[in-house]
């Protein structure tokens, strides 16, 4: 099998894994947060805003330095040591005593995580130009899939087993992606030209890639996207136990209302990104970002949990297709041999924004309360849909490097 394939497949799956690991806690933090010693919703809130925005902001400053680290010593090292932090720390989490340790294990994971990034970098220097968008949108879909399998497992697990569990299940499922990534992930070997200082700014060169206005507005949109999902985090599951109560099976409930976007992203994100390739990113990622922003709309009008459900599953449609075409179009601005600054920039930059979205949706939902908070996510969606519209040209100038492998 051609090398950028395999590591394709098996990125895919370490993805999956991950994805299922991180996400399988996520439905029931704040009921986990309430059992440690947090009585009160609007403090749930606030605490989940913090346990939340303090591992993007974390994950913020440390990205750019892991991508310019990725440039000089390999992506795949990166991606090993990205799943192993995240492995170590959700154990750590599931043995916190208190909230105030909870929310410290899952800073510092912050920091020293961000597979995401890790494996997009990775994908997106050794496939080939011409099954670029395609292949981010398959490891996108892996993504979702796995974002769609951890809520369902981790709240049935959660209501079957008890909470704690769940971080130590979720930890194990985590390290068989660290041991997959080492035996079966290779990075292709490049011929070191430039001088030896002139590698060392490459930092300072990514940052004056930063300059290309198709580069600098897909990295706000990416942000964007990042801070208007982050301001629903500390409010979802407390919206969904205020439609339907303290029932006995509430994390399970929570963890089907929390997959079903994940789930129909999952569908959506190849066929989106094949669809990208033939008739251009920008439209794709355009009207994607727009149907986002219209259906977060009635979703602070919903009455019973099936029909934030519903609403969900159509939001997610749209998902599938703002990450493959944005990292596409970003990969193509970009010269390859800055692709790990740059999309580490671009990390930090959603790192940004998860970290400041949960502070402000906790915030309007406690001023103006929970149905608020979806009407900020779909106003920022539509000032994204604007800035994409006016301001990225596809015309302009690609990076001035082809990836090796296109070689392959």
């Amino acid at each position: 099998m051609v090398n950028w394939k395999r590591n394709l497949a098996v990125l895919c799956f370490v993805q999956l894994v991950t994805m299922i690991g991180f996400s399988g806690f996520f439905p029931f933090v704040a009921y986990h947060l309430m059992d440690l010693g947090i009585t009160d919703t609007d403090q749930a809130a606030t605490y989940l805003a913090i346990f939340n925005s303090g591992n993007a902001a974390a994950m913020m400053i440390a990205a750019p330095i892991w991508g310019a680290i990725a440039d000089k010593h390999g992506r795949r090292m990166m991606l090993i040591r990205a799943t192993a932090a995240g492995c170590i720390f959700t154990f750590l989490m599931g043995a916190a005593q208190s909230p105030q340790q909870l929310i410290i294990a899952r800073i510092i994971q912050g920091a020293f995580s961000g597979t995401v990034a890790a494996a997009v970098t990775l994908v997106s220097t050794e496939t080939p130009e011409q099954y670029l968008a395609r292949s981010l949108g398959i490891v996108q879909t892996a993504q979702f899939i796995g974002q769609t399998v951890g809520p369902l497992l981790g709240g049935y697990a959660a209501d079957s087993f008890g909470y704690k569990n769940v971080f130590y299940l979720s930890s194990a499922l985590i390290l068989l992606s660290v041991f997959a990534t080492i035996a079966f992930v290779r990075e292709t070997k490049r011929a070191k030209v430039a001088p030896e200082p002139r590698r060392r700014r490459s930092l300072k060169e990514a940052i004056a890639a930063l300059g290309n206005r198709n580069t600098v507005i897909l990295v706000i949109t990416l942000a964007g996207n990042s801070f208007a999902i982050a301001v629903l985090s500390p409010v979802l599951s407390l919206y969904i136990k205020a439609l339907i109560g303290n029932v006995p099976n509430l994390a399970t409930i929570a963890g089907w209302v929390m997959s079903v976007a994940a789930f129909s992203s999952s569908l959506s994100a190849v066929l989106l990104g094949r669809l990208a390739d033939k008739l251009g990113q920008k439209k794709i990622l355009v009207a994607c970002v727009l149907g986002i922003a219209l259906i977060h709309i009635p979703q602070a009008m919903v009455s019973t949990p099936g029909q934030l459900v519903f609403l969900r599953a159509v939001q997610g449609l749209f998902m599938g297709g703002i990450m493959p075409t944005a990292n596409a179009l970003l990969a193509r601005s970009t010269a390859s041999s800055h692709r790990g600054a740059v999309f580490g920039f671009a990390h930090s930059a959603q790192a940004g924004g998860r970290s400041l979205g949960p502070i402000l949706g906790a915030g309007v939902a406690n001023a103006w309360g929970m149905p608020s908070a979806f009407l900020v996510t779909a106003t920022v969606f539509g000032i994204m849909s604007l800035l994409v519209t006016l301001f990225v040209h596809t015309s302009e100038a690609a990076a001035e490097e082809v990836p090796p492998a296109q070689a392959a």
